[in-house]
């Protein structure tokens, strides 16, 4: 398919940049592709709103890489989704920021997954919250780190639940503090 220009026309995705990003319609991304997402360079990220993430299809995702993500405003990740997230390489997620994580819709976390959580940053876990870890699969735990549970505000510990404490490693373990432990759930 294609990225659309403010005429309809299809983009040469490689020739987009963050001027380019700025006279793109919100629905630019709407017919774009895995292929088109690999071919744009990283810093046209810079210009992606939540409308233009929101009409991409989730496939697309599957062309991100960590630069574009480091690139992406924070605002831009208000348009994510599960299915979105799920479509994204794990190594896309070693661009993720604090800033990024707290503009992301609780539901996108539905789509996380270990490999992906072992890419993170840690402090990019310091934009965490309750309803983020509650929307989250258990399993995605598993690439939890010492860091990473450092990183996290207490109160995301609301979230947990027992099956997320089977999954995470017992290492992890090493990064909770008592303020984690008061703000979990007794049931984890």
């Amino acid at each position: 398919m294609a990225i659309l220009g403010p005429n309809g026309q299809e983009m040469d995705p490689a020739a987009i940049n963050p001027a380019t990003m700025d006279i793109l319609p919100p629905d630019a991304f709407s017919a774009a592709t895995a292929a088109d997402m690999l071919a744009m360079p990283a810093d046209a990220m810079g210009g992606m709103t939540a409308d233009m993430m929101t009409a991409m299809p989730p496939a697309a995702m599957g062309g991100m890489d960590a630069d574009m993500m480091t690139a992406m405003p924070p605002a831009a990740m208000q348009g994510m989704d599960a299915d979105m997230m799920t479509a994204c390489p794990p190594a896309a997620m070693q661009g993720m920021d604090a800033d990024m994580m707290t503009a992301m819709p609780p539901a996108a976390m539905q789509g996380m997954d270990a490999p992906m959580m072992e890419m993170m940053p840690p402090p990019a876990m310091a934009g965490m919250d309750a309803p983020m870890m509650t929307a989250m699969p258990a399993d995605a735990m598993g690439g939890m780190t010492a860091d990473m549970m450092t990183a996290m505000p207490p109160a995301a510990m609301q979230g947990m639940d027992a099956d997320m404490m089977t999954a995470m490693p017992p290492a992890a373990m090493q990064g909770m503090d008592a303020d984690m432990m008061t703000a979990m759930p007794p049931a984890a």
